[in-house]
C-alpha cells in the first residue's frame, strides 16, 4: 500500500513538473555585461517578464503554438528566439546603429548580413585585416559592393562607389553621423587609418531616414574600436615597396564608468618614382598625422544614461605632379607643374542615449567638422573653408506584445562653405576664377516605425526636410523584408533620396586639369528615386556553409548634377538634368564556408548607368558594365598561420569623347578591360601577428594615364582619364602587437 502511495505521488510530481516546465536564460549586451530590465514574451500572447539585476530570466513554457520568444531592450535591436527543445537560453542583445554595434571575432564570421529590414553587410576586423587596408579607402577590395576609385592621377583622391554611382550619392558616415562631405569627401576616405576601425555596415539602396535626406544609392557606415572593448594597447607599423610608412597606436584606459580610447596615426611619404618616363610622380607623397579620442560613459549601477564623445584633428599635405617639382621654388608658377594640398581638419561628435522608461529612450545626436584646405595645381591657387554642423533629437519607443518600434524626431543641419579660386598667372581660355559660397541651413522633421511580425518586418520611414529657396523636401521609404526561414530572407525597399551638390569640393579633378567649366546658375537639389530587390539564401551540404544572394537596384534621377564631358571639347558642363538617369545594378554572389578555417567567395556585378540626350542613351564615363571578384581565405586549425588571395577583373570602360582632339590627344572610346591579383600572408602569435603582401602580383597598370601630360599648361591637359590601376605591383610588410 505505501509503496502504491509513493508510487502515486512521485508520478504526480513528474506530471507536474512536466506540465509546469519554464525556459530560463540570461540577457547580455554583446560585451557579456548583463541587462537589467530587458523585456522577454511570448509572440502573438501577454505572457511575458523581465530580466533582474544579473540580467537573468525565467518564464514558463508553453504547451503548444510556435513557442518564439521575443527579447527586447532600450536601445538594443530586438532579437527573436525559436525555443524548440532547448530549455536554457543566452542571448546577446545588438545596440542600435545609432549608438553601437556588432562584435565579430570569428573568423567564418569576418562579414556577415545583419539581422535588419535592409540588406546591411557588416564587416568585422577579420574581413578588414584580409588586405593592405591602411586606411578606410583600402578596406573594400576583398568586397563586391563597394569600389574605392581614385578620381585623378595627380591628387590621388579617392571614392567610394555604390552601385556603380558617383561616391557622392552613397552616404559615408563615422559612428553613423555624417562627417565626410564637402571639403572633406575627395580626401576624407584616405585620412581614416583601417585599424581604428572595428566594423564597417555597407548597405544598398534607400534605407533608414534618420541620419538625414541622402543615402541615394547606399549608405557605409564605419564603427570606431569602443573603448570598452578595445586592447589595452595596440601597435602597427607598415611599409611598402614605394617608399610609403605609415605608423599607428591605439591606447584604452577604463576608470569606472568612463573609458577612453586615443589613438594616433602618421604616414610618411613614398619615393618619387617614375615608371612611364612621362616626368609625372606615379604616387602622391603624402604626410598625414592625426589623433583621435573616444571617450564612453556607462555605469551599469546607474542605467539611465549612456554616452559617447568624439574628437579628431588631422593635418595633411599631398604633393604630385611633376617630379621635378620643388614646393619652395616652382609652387604657383608655370615654370614646372605641381600640385600640393595642406589640409587642417577636426571634427566633433557627441551620442547620448537617455531611459525614460521601460520602453522609451530619447537619443541626442550632434556632430560637427571645420576644415581649411589650400591647395595649388599648376597656376591654379584654390581655398576652401567649411564649417558643417549636423543634429538629431529624437523619441525611441517600443510598443505593442511584438515589440515594434517608433522613432520621431527632429534635426537641422548647418553648412557655411566659402571656395575662393585665383588664377595666379593669366589663363585666357580659363573663365572660373572667383568667390563660391554654398550656405544653407536645413531643418527637418522625421518619423521612423518598425513593424514585427512572425515572419515579416516593415519599416516605413518619411523626413520632410526644408532647403532655401527650394521649400519643403519629402524623403519616404518603405523597407520590407520577409524571413521566410532561418536559411531564407528576401528583401524589397523603395525610397527617395536628395543632395545638395558641392562642385568643386567634391570634384578636384575639375581643378587638376585644364577643362574650361561652364556652370548653371541656381543649381537645385539633386534627387532621385532607388528600388532593390534582394534575396539570401542559405543551403547545408554536411559541414559546409553555401550562402547565396542576388541583388537588383534601379536608380532614377529627377535632376543630376554630374559634369557632361563630351558635349563641348575640352570643356565640363556642370547644370540641373531633368532628362532621363538612370543606375541599373545586378549583383549574385556566392560564399562557401567549409571550416572555420577555409571559405571561399564569387561575385559577378552588371552595371548599365547612362543618360538619355536627344534621344540617344549614353554611358556615363569611367563605369564599367560588367565586373568580377573572388576571394578565398585558409588560416590552420590553430589560427597562426592564414592566406588571403583576391581576384578581381573589372570590364571595359567608355571614356569621355576625345573626337574633336588634336590627333595627339585623341584617346580610344573605352578602356581596355583589366585583371589584378593580390595575396597576402599573416602568422599570428599571442599578442604578435606579421603579415605582407603582394597588390597586382602580375603588374598591370594603365600606362601614360595623364592626357596632354607634355603640355601640363595647355588646354588638353588632364589628369582624370585614369580607368585602371596606374602604380603597379606593391609589396608590403606590416606588424601589428595587442595587449588585451
Amino acid at each position: 500500500m505505501l509503496s502504491r502511495f509513493v508510487t502515486l505521488l512521485f508520478s504526480f510530481l513528474i506530471l507536474i513538473n512536466i506540465n509546469a516546465q519554464v525556459i530560463t536564460g540570461k540577457v547580455t549586451d554583446i560585451t557579456g555585461k548583463p541587462l537589467s530590465g530587458a523585456n522577454i514574451i511570448w509572440q502573438n500572447t501577454t505572457i511575458g517578464t523581465s530580466t533582474n539585476e544579473a540580467g537573468e530570466f525565467s518564464i514558463s513554457d508553453l504547451s503548444e503554438g510556435e513557442r518564439t520568444l521575443l527579447i527586447s531592450f532600450v536601445g538594443f535591436s530586438p532579437e527573436k528566439i525559436k525555443v524548440g527543445k532547448l530549455k536554457h537560453w543566452t542571448i546577446q542583445l545588438i545596440e542600435d546603429a545609432t549608438l553601437a554595434e556588432v562584435n565579430i571575432t570569428a573568423k567564418g564570421q569576418a562579414s556577415r548580413f545583419a539581422n535588419e529590414p535592409a540588406k546591411v553587410e557588416v564587416l568585422g576586423v577579420r574581413e578588414i585585416q584580409r588586405a593592405a587596408c591602411c586606411s578606410l579607402a583600402g578596406c573594400f577590395s576583398t568586397n563586391s559592393n563597394v569600389d574605392a576609385n581614385v578620381t585623378n592621377v595627380v591628387t590621388d583622391a579617392k571614392e567610394l562607389r555604390i552601385l556603380g554611382l558617383s561616391g557622392v550619392y552613397n552616404q559615408v558616415l563615422v559612428d553613423g553621423l555624417p562627417l565626410i562631405q564637402g571639403l572633406a569627401y575627395p580626401y576624407g576616405p584616405g585620412s581614416y587609418p583601417g585599424t581604428m576601425i572595428e566594423k564597417i555596415f555597407v548597405t544598398k539602396g534607400a534605407n533608414s531616414v534618420l541620419q538625414g535626406f541622402e543615402s541615394i544609392s547606399g549608405q557605409i557606415n564605419i564603427e570606431f574600436h569602443r573603448p570598452e572593448n578595445a586592447p589595452q594597447l595596440f601597435l602597427n607599423a607598415f611599409a611598402n615597396s614605394f617608399g610609403e610608412s605609415q605608423y599607428n597606436v591605439n591606447y584604452m584606459v577604463k576608470k569606472a564608468a568612463w573609458s577612453n580610447l586615443s589613438v594616433g596615426h602618421l604616414t610618411l611619404p613614398a619615393a618619387s618614382i617614375d615608371r612611364d618616363g612621362d616626368g609625372f610622380r606615379d604616387i602622391v607623397k603624402t604626410n598625414r598625422v592625426s589623433f583621435y579620442n573616444r571617450w564612453s560613459y556607462d555605469n551599469p549601477e546607474k542605467p539611465k544614461w549612456r554616452t559617447t564623445i568624439g574628437l579628431r584633428y588631422l593635418s595633411e599635405q599631398r604633393e604630385g605632379g611633376s617630379t621635378r617639382f620643388d614646393r619652395d621654388q616652382h609652387l604657383g608658377t608655370s615654370l614646372v607643374y605641381g600640385q600640393h594640398v595642406d589640409i587642417q581638419h577636426g571634427e566633433a561628435y557627441t551620442k547620448t542615449n537617455f531611459i525614460i522608461g521601460q520602453s522609451s529612450s530619447l537619443i541626442l545626436l550632434n556632430s560637427a567638422f571645420a576644415q581649411k584646405q589650400e591647395s595649388y595645381f599648376g597656376v591654379k591657387k584654390y581655398l576652401g573653408k567649411q564649417f558643417n554642423l549636423t543634429s538629431a533629437l529624437y523619441l525611441d519607443h517600443y510598443y505593442g506584445s511584438a515589440n515594434h518600434n517608433l522613432k520621431v524626431g527632429l534635426s537641422h543641419r548647418h553648412n557655411k562653405l566659402r571656395e575662393d579660386i585665383t588664377f595666379l598667372q593669366d589663363i585666357s581660355f580659363l573663365n572660373y576664377e572667383g568667390t563660391y559660397l554654398t550656405n544653407y541651413d536645413i531643418p527637418g522633421l522625421f518619423a521612423e516605425n518598425k513593424l514585427t511580425f512572425s515572419k515579416f518586418t516593415i519599416l516605413t520611414g518619411l523626413r520632410a526636410d526644408h532647403f532655401a529657396g527650394f521649400g519643403w523636401k519629402a524623403t519616404p521609404r518603405i523597407l520590407v523584408r520577409a524571413n521566410l526561414s532561418p536559411d531564407t530572407d528576401i528583401r524589397f525597399n523603395v525610397g527617395k533620396g536628395f543632395r545638395w551638390a558641392h562642385i568643386f569640393s567634391e570634384n578636384a579633378n575639375l581643378l587638376a586639369g585644364n577643362r574650361s567649366l561652364v556652370i548653371a546658375k541656381n543649381l537645385a537639389p539633386e534627387e532621385a528615386i532607388n528600388l532593390g530587390l534582394n534575396f539570401v539564401q542559405t543551403l547545408h551540404w554536411n559541414e559546409i556553409n553555401i550562402t547565396i544572394s542576388g541583388d537588383a537596384y534601379l536608380t532614377y534621377f529627377q535632376n543630376q548634377i554630374f559634369p557632361d564631358y563630351d558635349t563641348e571639347v575640352n570643356t565640363a558642363i556642370v547644370q540641373n538634368f531633368f532628362g532621363k538617369s538612370v543606375s541599373k545594378s545586378y549583383q549574385l554572389e556566392n560564399k562557401w564556408i567549409f571550416t572555420q578555417q577555409f571559405d571561399v567567395k564569387l561575385a559577378y556585378n552588371f552595371l548599365e548607368v547612362y543618360r538619355v540626350l536627344e534621344g540617344v542613351q549614353q554611358d556615363l564615363p569611367f563605369i564599367p558594365r560588367h565586373k568580377w571578384t573572388a576571394n578565398t581565405s585558409y588560416s590552420t586549425h590553430n589560427d597562426h598561420w592564414q592566406i588571403d588571395l583576391t581576384w578581381r577583373r573589372i570590364g571595359s570602360k567608355r571614356l569621355p569623347s576625345t573626337v574633336n582632339y588634336p590627333d595627339p590627344y585623341k584617346q580610344p572610346s573605352s578602356s581596355d578591360p583589366y585583371q589584378q591579383w593580390d595575396l597576402q600572408l599573416t602568422h599570428r602569435w599571442t599578442n604578435f601577428q606579421l603579415y605582407g603582401g603582394i597588390e597586382n602580383i602580375f603588374d598591370f597598370r594603365q600606362k601614360f594615364p595623364i592626357l596632354g601630360y607634355d603640355q601640363p599648361f595647355g588646354n588638353f591637359f588632364d589628369p582624370a582619364f585614369n580607368w585602371g590601376p596606374t602604380k603597379g605591383r606593391e609589396f608590403y610588410l606590416g606588424v601589428r602587437y595587442s595587449v588585451k
